[in-house]
């Protein structure tokens, strides 16, 4: 596979050359080998988890009840600057930690969880002890004590000689965490522009422009000067890629085989940033990398319906990413914080994942278990064994998905919000890649209130976009949520996912199928947290097929299963 390169130097077209990148990225469908080599679930801890014998019991209790609750774990190297000899001590847990793990069948990564750091509220005053260099600073001047200057020699040693440390581990991805970004750096980022603009980034950028910098200077002229601003931008798009690219050298230096992932929001002005770290990381590593995006609706206190924005979220900056060939794995954020029993339940971890891949996701990471704060016992009953009881549904959707895309409606724009509450009517809508049936406007989301009018009203707005544009399934009952069809390349029907949008169980729902083999006399619905359920297909005296789902559970997902997967 050929991979673009990008320059060693500084990136001060980047932006130009984002656009190169935009223009190069091709729409393949991602490999077989690598769909089959990589882990579906992902569960990822915190340093916590693993950095005393009895933590590392703890966990290992769990996942030897509940071995099928993930395919990989994620250990973390931790959120604070302590002597090498700490990580070099953690790294030899996470040594023995893996060969508990492959016991279980369960696969090992490695998330680098701090280089720049993401703010000082996140961060406690302990374990700083090695941090002899200047902090991330805005240009106010303030300096966020508990993040890094991203271009200071001592932090760059530092990051290198960690990443070969935790290289050791021989993991099957390292994954640097969404804190290398160039903004949201409490309190130093409040009411200031984007990069670090400390006294060595300003000498740094004043050798580039050849013209000496002050903070207070390059403040005033980049006011009315918008090329200054953009190749700021792009020197501090440039600090961050140099970490970047620090870790993968030394992680191939030491375990070639390991593949290179990076954790980003999808909330950026453009997607120049990732764009440039995932390029850097495919280039030094040699190999397809990993990418999670992801961003908020950690609660189930607020509306739960943000967790599935939030997928659609993910699946919208796939479009806008395009999908590129040198991404492997796209799996997205599902996570709870704070990471306590009252926080988030595992049914909505659950509907996350499934949304997250009925979209177009092929891997999940769910960041769930907290530190110890709450017992063992409450977190494998609560959390960890609720969503091995999904998993398989979750395992076989993906793998009946393979070689499919989604189909319905697409919106212009970046706020899925109006596309969610539209899709509820059972309409099948297209946040990201997939078949469009047409391109609505924000006028024609709203053509009916779900929630005010009565049930034929809504069935007549579904007969209206199924003749404007033909779908591979019509819903023909009162139903109130999500329906997402996938289709082979020559359109045959191989999957619905239903998400069931309210809290009390909705059935039956009678389907139309279309583009289904004329030989397919039964389906299964396979449903989170349930058993699955044979259903038989009807033909009408057209051949016209139809299914009724007899139920779907309250605030729960499930999918039509069409012919038999075959599962390695």
């Amino acid at each position: 596979m050929k991979h673009l390169s990008l320059p060693n130097d500084s990136l001060r077209n980047v932006l130009l050359l984002s656009a190169v990148f935009c223009t190069l990225c091709s729409l393949p469908v991602h490999a077989e080998s690598d769909v089959d080599e990589a882990p579906l679930l992902m569960l990822r801890f915190s340093k916590e988890h693993s950095d005393t014998e009895e933590h590392w019991a703890n966990m290992l209790s769990i996942l030897r009840q509940y071995p099928e609750c993930c395919d990989e774990v994620w250990f973390s190297t931790g959120t604070t600057v302590p002597p090498l000899e700490v990580h070099a001590a953690h790294v030899e847990m996470m040594k023995r930690g893996k060969a508990d793990l492959q016991r279980l069948g369960i696969g090992t990564s490695v998330q680098v969880q701090m280089t720049i750091g993401h703010g000082d509220s996140s961060h406690t005053p302990a374990g700083w002890e090695a941090k002899t260099w200047t902090g991330w600073t805005g240009s106010t001047g303030v300096e966020a004590r508990y993040c890094n200057c991203p271009r200071q020699p001592e932090f760059l040693n530092y990051i290198r000689a960690m990443a070969r440390l935790y290289a050791e581990v021989h993991p099957r991805t390292v994954w640097i965490d969404d804190d290398l970004r160039y903004d949201n750096h409490y309190p130093a980022t409040r009411d200031s522009r984007l990069g670090c603009w400390c006294a060595t980034c300003l000498k740094a950028f004043s050798d580039e422009e050849h013209r000496m910098w002050t903070r207070e200077t390059l403040d005033q002229a980049m006011a009315s000067d918008p090329q200054l601003a953009t190749r700021w931008k792009a020197f501090s798009i440039e600090s961050l890629r140099r970490i970047a690219e620090i870790i993968a050298q030394e992680t191939k230096a030491v375990s070639p085989e390991t593949r290179m992932g990076y954790q980003k929001t999808f909330w950026d002005e453009d997607s120049t940033v990732v764009r440039v770290i995932l390029q850097t990381l495919a280039r030094v590593s040699g190999q397809r990398v990993d990418y999670r995006p992801g961003g908020s609706a950690y609660y189930d206190r607020k509306h739960p319906a943000e967790q599935i924005v939030k997928s659609m979220d993910a699946a919208r900056f796939m479009r806008v990413m395009g999908c590129p060939d040198y991404v492997a794995t796209w799996c997205p954020e599902v996570e709870s914080w704070p990471r306590h029993y009252g926080s988030r339940t595992a049914q909505s971890v659950l509907l996350e994942a499934f949304t997250g891949l009925a979209y177009g996701m092929n891997a999940v990471s769910m960041y769930v278990t907290d530190r110890w704060e709450e017992t063992p016992e409450l977190q494998a009953r609560s959390m960890i064994g609720p969503v091995a009881d999904g998993a398989d549904v979750l395992r076989r959707y993906a793998h009946a998905n393979r070689a499919t895309e989604a189909v319905g409606f697409r919106c212009d724009g970046d706020d899925n919000h109006p596309l969610y509450e539209f899709g509820t009517l059972g309409v099948p809508v297209l946040p990201g890649m997939g078949r469009s049936l047409g391109t609505l406007t924000r006028d024609e989301l709203s053509p009916v209130s779900i929630y005010g009018e009565p049930s034929s009203a809504v069935q007549r707005v579904r007969q209206q976009m199924d003749e404007r544009a033909p779908s591979p399934v019509l819903c023909l009952s009162p139903y109130v949520g999500l329906l997402i069809p996938r289709v082979l390349a020559d359109g045959t029907l191989r999957t619905v996912g239903l998400l069931n949008g309210r809290i009390d169980t909705q059935g039956p729902i009678r389907l139309c199928l279309r583009s289904l083999p004329s030989d397919v006399q039964k389906v299964t619905w396979r449903e989170l947290r349930r058993r699955p359920v044979r259903l038989k297909i009807e033909r009408d005296e057209d051949g016209v097929a139809y299914v009724s789902v007899p139920s779907v559970g309250a605030w729960n997902a499930g999918f039509l299963e069409i012919g038999t997967v075959s599962r390695k």
